[in-house]
């Protein structure tokens, strides 16, 4: 059995995941392995990376493994979770890179406590500045938060103890998370064979939610390493001017999500009280001329969602 086992997924990012392969590389031990999967980029990845892999003698620490098909973040993970027994699995971003001992950090972490689970290091930017990596779950109250985006109503709730989803910055060291960013994240082998695998349902977004919410049920604990650094690009996500519409995939996770931990009901709830929201933050971008914080089509796409849910 190895000690750890890194998981890169690559999906037409072979340059990034080559970086991000370098930054592992050095902080590996002996019995320490990486394995690339690609989740059927249908470009030049896998031969790309299978150079790359000859070309630097990596064939003792690599493992490229191309899937037949894509079945999205959580298929891929499970890919190279089955690939290898390991004590530890780190979930690696092709569009992340870990910084100088983060490695030794996040296992070190893991060591405190037999009950720890899963451990997310400070994710960060390029420039060094700290990104948001611990959070609260969602909820059909603070999906209200969200989408009304009004500071007089997020003050009123937080005096109710109903908390936003992204946990701030400054209390990231001091706040317990509900759930962690799976940009980069270590899983404990033993956790991963009390609760089982990602669930495969969610092609993309809401699956690091889902599994810390099954692993809190379980029992597990989740902790922050804020020693630990992880360079996170985002590539694409991060700056942009004009709002885009979200892929329908998402909607069909958001659903998915409410109605495995919530029910029709919850569903059903979130959905209305985000309109609602909707509807107060539409009249204050009237009156005060500020620009949308939501597509068009957000609300038509959550709806949707409501009855073709993954």
């Amino acid at each position: 059995m190895l000690n750890l086992l890194v998981i890169i997924i690559n999906y037409k990012t072979p340059e990034l995941t080559k970086q991000s392969v370098l930054s592992v590389i050095p902080q590996l031990g002996e019995n320490d392995k990486i394995c690339l999967v690609d989740n059927f980029s249908q470009d030049n990845s896998v031969d790309y990376l299978t150079k790359f892999i000859k070309n630097n003698n990596f064939q003792d620490k690599v493992n490229l493994i191309a899937s037949p098909i894509n079945g999205g973040f959580s298929a891929g993970n499970n890919i190279g979770i089955k690939s290898e027994a390991a004590k530890y699995y780190l979930l690696l971003n092709s569009d992340a890179y870990i910084k100088e001992q983060a490695l030794e950090k996040l296992i070190g972490k893991m060591h405190e406590s037999s009950s720890i689970g899963i451990v997310a290091p400070q994710l960060i930017w390029e420039d060094g500045k700290q990104q948001t990596s611990c959070f609260n779950y969602l909820t059909p109250t603070n999906a209200f938060l969200n989408a009304a985006n009004t500071g007089f109503i997020r003050r009123l709730f937080n005096l109710l103890d109903i908390n936003e989803v992204a946990i701030p910055l400054d209390k990231h060291k001091s706040t317990k998370p509900e759930w962690l960013s799976f940009a980069c994240i270590l899983l404990r082998g033993s956790l991963i064979q009390d609760i089982g695998l990602m669930d495969e349902g969610y092609f993309m977004y809401y699956e690091d939610m889902d599994y810390c919410h099954r692993a809190n049920i379980a029992g597990w604990k989740l902790a922050y390493m804020h020693e630990a650094k992880v360079v996170h690009l985002n590539q694409g996500a991060s700056n942009q001017e004009v709002i885009k519409r979200l892929p329908e995939y998402y909607f069909k996770s958001r659903s998915r999500y409410f109605l495995k931990f919530h029910g029709h009901i919850g569903l059903l709830l979130a959905n209305l009280i985000w309109s609602f929201g909707r509807l107060i933050s539409v009249f204050r971008e009237i009156i005060e001329r500020k620009p949308s914080l939501f597509h068009k089509a957000m609300p038509l796409d959550i709806w949707k969602g409501f009855f073709t849910s993954a």
